[in-house]
């Protein structure tokens, strides 16, 4: 299905084959040529035998793509960069003499922790928006991009001539050409992904030891006492005001005088029997 562009460009260009067509028309007829006069005049077309459209030449795929970026160049309007406006190239940042590519071949995480180092230091400056390792790259180049230019120029002072594991980097603004990206071999790839697999396994392997380890100590150990939460003895049964007296009774010696005051004391007579005596002496 045609689109609005291709509808466009189709009139723009028949417009512009039509005013030559005239042109020719009326500047080349009866022209004098060396003593003899030309005949100019428009074409006509006409169709040999009927029309079949499956016959008609299909575009190919490479030839689409081709008609489509030209019709896009010609379409494509952008304001011009203001003056002093800086390209977006320069919010890159190219680091050097970071590391040796054989260091990612024996210890394979550590292209992680270069990754969140860089990309830490770099914060420091602005957005960190992405961090780029190139660990094949013989030169140990990485390439951090920021929000704009003027957190780039921050990132480059903080970094350019600073030692990172006794290695002394470079640091600089991407010219916008330069590729750093090193081609790989079908066999280094799988080298690379058997590393990455076997670290992977090791550091499951690490955590599910881990796990195991926290787990039997949970079963095994008894938390300790706190030291507020000591054993109380159990408590006694209530005792009532007898008990107690019984009890006061039972702790508190006697002495002998108290003993001697115990047996010689009389015996109290009965109330009855005293109130009789008195009585009879009154009838007397």
């Amino acid at each position: 299905m045609r689109s609005n562009n291709d509808d466009l460009l189709t009139d723009w260009l028949a417009v512009a084959v039509i005013e030559s067509v005239d042109l020719a028309l009326e500047l080349l007829d009866n022209y004098d040529v060396r003593g003899h006069k030309i005949r100019v005049q428009r074409a006509e077309f006409q169709l040999k035998g009927e029309y079949n459209p499956s016959l008609k030449p299909k575009i190919k795929k490479k030839e689409k793509e081709k008609m489509k970026k030209m019709q896009e160049a010609l379409f494509d309007w952008r304001p011009e960069k203001m003056r002093g406006e800086r390209s977006k190239h320069e919010r890159i940042v190219i680091v050097k003499n970071l590391f040796e590519p054989e260091l990612f071949d024996r210890e394979v995480h550590l292209l992680l922790e270069y990754q969140n180092d860089l990309r830490e230091e770099c914060n420091k400056c602005g957005t960190c928006r992405r961090v780029l390792v190139f660990d094949r790259h013989p030169e140990g180049v990485a390439q951090v991009t920021m929000s704009d230019p003027e957190e780039a120029d921050l990132v480059v002072k903080l970094l350019h001539g600073r030692f990172f594991g006794k290695r002394k980097l470079t640091a600089e603004i991407w010219d916008g050409r330069t590729k750093y990206r090193v081609a790989e071999t079908e066999a280094d790839v799988n080298k690379r992904l058997d590393n990455w697999e076997k670290y992977l396994e090791q550091k499951e392997e690490a955590e599910e030891a881990a796990a195991a380890a926290a787990a039997s100590a949970a079963t095994t150990s008894k938390p300790p006492k706190a030291a507020d939460q000591e054993e109380l003895p159990a408590p006694t049964p209530a005792t009532t005001v007898s008990d107690e007296k019984e009890l006061a009774a039972e702790i508190e010696p006697k002495s002998a005088a108290d003993d001697s005051a115990e047996e010689h004391q009389p015996e109290e007579e009965p109330a009855a029997a005293m109130d009789q005596e008195e009585e009879e002496g009154d009838a007397n």
